[in-house]
């Protein structure tokens, strides 16, 4: 029952998929340029219960400044319409709604962010990969990420809760080549890296032991080898340490072709990983949130020494249709493979618009893959643009939440999300 109700979100982000994206649903770095007010009034399942929605959701640009609203009121439908909390309970409360308030883009020489983290990646993503501080819906966190480049260095840096100091950590980053008059053409794109992470509230089980501590050194090097408007590759190796546990390196390579006789964009990323006991790759990913709460240490402690693979593809069809899909995993350990898959295709029917994304992790099987549960993350909208104001949207999430047993115990379940409502989309 459960895999049939699922069904057709996972083969909307395949068929995306196979379809052709280098960016993500409502990618939080590549905000709209253009200012537009969306708001509506809906329907929303969550696990079978219904609520009324009324939604505001406005993005505002202004030069290289942004910011963005998610501001969304729940109403009881078989409880006297009585206002939903849970989303606005602990912590920042209603500065969720702040989905983002930004300056520049990722990439930009200068780009700051404030508000929701749905997808960070620092260096290559062999620490942190796709990291997002609001997996779990309901307690999406108010983080901060600042990136600088100053052409000769520069730092990515993030900090994961304005509410308690969480996971807080920097890339710093040198061209010493650079340095030099003349700058030598191929040298001068050579980069060495340094990176720390810091996370200062581990959960062990259900129990928070504040003193429990988790810090991550890296360092590495890249060179972008080929620099042609046809073809674009680069070269790169990472080593990483957590403290008192065990460390690993790769090796990897990718290679771009941004435009192919007009009609194809093409990316493609392999990395090999030589990992010693007790360290797991792009440990900071995109269930690390949930990962952190069952206990990061026991994780850590029960890697073996071993080898692994990550594989990505990306690219686009007359750039309307984006994709970007990676797979890794680790050489003779059970369920260790980690899917990610990224789909829009905004423009390519009229009047249609349709974004997926969907993180799984624990993968063993093809069955594992296409299952939803805990280990899994997932947001589908479709969208129909019924006249120049207004939108039929239907919106699927997937997402896990913690809850308290009948014993004290935190316990996490997995929680589905219908959102049918019709909304007002105003661009200006």
């Amino acid at each position: 029952m459960e895999s049939k109700r699922v069904w057709w979100a996972v083969l909307l982000v395949l068929w995306l998929a196979i379809s052709g994206s280098t960016q993500i649903f409502q990618d939080p770095y590549l905000e709209p340029e253009q200012s537009r007010l969306l708001g509506g009034l809906g329907m929303t399942w969550i696990d079978d219960q219904p609520y009324t929605t009324f939604t505001l959701a406005p993005d505002f640009a202004f030069g290289k400044f942004g910011f963005g609203l998610y501001f969304q009121l729940l109403f009881d439908n078989q409880n006297g319409f009585q206002l939903r909390k849970d989303e606005y309970k602990g912590g920042v409360g209603l500065l969720r709604a702040v989905r983002y308030v930004r300056y520049g883009h990722k990439y930009d020489p200068v780009y700051l962010r404030l508000g929701s983290i749905e997808s960070y990646t620092m260096g290559s993503g062999f620490l942190m990969w796709n990291y997002n501080n609001a997996s779990n819906y309901d307690k999406r966190k108010v983080g901060v990420v600042a990136d600088l480049d100053f052409g000769k260095i520069g730092i990515e840096s993030i900090y994961s809760s304005l509410a308690n100091l969480e996971i807080v950590g920097g890339n710093f980053y040198l061209r010493p080549f650079r340095f030099m008059n003349p700058v030598p053409p191929l040298l001068g794109r050579f980069r060495v890296h340094a990176t720390y992470l810091h996370d200062d509230r581990l959960l062990g089980g259900t129990l928070l032991d504040s003193t429990e501590t988790l810090d991550v050194l890296g360092f590495g090097a890249d060179l972008q080898w080929l620099d042609l408007p046809f073809l674009k590759s680069a070269v790169y190796w990472d080593y990483g340490k957590i403290i008192h546990f065990g460390s690993g390196n790769a090796v990897g390579i990718n290679a771009i072709f941004p435009d192919l006789i007009g009609v194809f964009g093409l990316g493609a990323r392999f990395e090999k990983r030589y990992l010693g006991a007790q360290f797991i790759p792009s440990l900071f990913g995109p269930l690390y949130e949930l990962n952190r709460n069952l206990g990061v240490t026991a994780m850590l402690q029960a890697q073996p020494k071993t080898e692994g693979y990550f594989g990505e593809l990306s690219g686009h069809v007359i750039k309307r249709i984006r994709l970007i899909g990676s797979f890794q995993k680790l050489n003779g350990i059970s369920h260790s493979g980690i899917l990610h898959l990224e789909a829009s295709a905004p423009r390519l029917v009229p009047r249609f618009e349709l974004r997926a994304y969907y993180d799984k992790t624990n993968i063993e099987t093809f069955k594992d893959a296409r299952t939803l549960d805990f280990n899994s993350v997932a947001t589908v909208e479709v969208g129909y643009q019924l006249n120049r104001f207004l939108m039929l949207t239907t919106i699927y999430r997937w997402y896990w939440v913690e809850q308290t047993d009948a014993s004290g115990l935190t316990v996490y379940k997995p929680v589905e999300r219908i959102e049918p409502r019709i909304s007002f989309h105003y661009a200006f």
